[in-house]
């Protein structure tokens, strides 16, 4: 068999035409559309990582305040103890039982008649 080319003329009527307009209007609608959803996809997913981003710096930023918190309540505890200590020790410094102690022991004063006998302690 021999193929041959075949030339078919198409009729050409204004129905033909109307649904060739309205196809390429779909067609072209379509794209359109197509590239709307594209912008707007990529915009949510700017949006996305903008909001996942800043999510996790103040995650981190706030994790470091923690760790910063719990370092200043501990400092501040200790503060506290050895605020109480220096309140307790202005106390006792009123007494003056407490300050002739203090004298005798750290300066070796003594009482009358009393003798100091100082004994070192050697290590052998």
């Amino acid at each position: 068999m021999n193929k041959r080319k075949r030339n078919i003329a198409q009729i050409q009527n204004d129905y033909q035409k109307q649904m060739e307009k309205q196809a390429q209007r779909l067609k072209r609608k379509r794209r359109g559309l197509l590239r709307r959803l594209t912008v707007f996809g990529v915009i949510v997913l700017m949006f996305a990582v903008l909001v996942t981003s800043a999510l996790w710096s103040q995650s981190s930023s706030l994790k470091e305040k923690e760790e910063k918190k719990v370092a200043l309540e501990k400092e501040l505890k200790q503060l506290q103890t050895k605020q109480e200590d220096i309140s307790d020790e202005i106390k006792k410094l009123k007494s003056k039982e407490y300050v002739l102690e203090l004298a005798r022991r750290d300066y070796y004063m003594s009482k009358k008649g009393e003798k100091i006998f100082d004994v070192g302690n050697k290590s052998d």
